[in-house]
């Protein structure tokens, strides 16, 4: 099945509300559309005592092979800022999944990076 997008909100100087996250599409894993140096991902786990993994998933080859996903441990009741991700290695659809639905995802674009 194809990946579910994330939402991209913009950061501006008089201030974005940060939207309430959205949950990790576990079956399907998530996308976001991405220039390559504006857009951020922020990771959070809810769960209060179990930590959880966010993969970000890499579309380069190196001689033909798929290179290795990057994994992120979230411990457990913890956000992380991720990215952003460059162009030549994760393409303009940035892959991200989680492996719980206790991530959520918040993705922010800062014009004119």
């Amino acid at each position: 099945m194809a990946r579910t997008p994330l939402t991209i909100v913009e950061s501006s100087k008089a201030g974005t509300a940060l939207p309430a996250g959205t949950a990790a599409d576990v079956a399907n894993g998530n996308s976001v559309a991405s220039d390559g140096k504006s857009v951020i991902v922020i990771a959070t786990n809810a769960n209060v005592s179990t930590p959880r993994n966010v993969t970000i998933t890499p579309t380069a080859t190196v001689d033909g092979l798929a290179a290795a996903t990057r994994t992120v441990a979230l411990p457990a009741n913890t956000a992380k800022v991720l990215g952003p991700y460059e162009l030549a290695n994760y393409s303009d659809t940035l892959q991200i999944s989680g492996d719980n639905a206790d991530v959520k995802f918040q993705v922010i674009r800062v014009p004119g990076i």
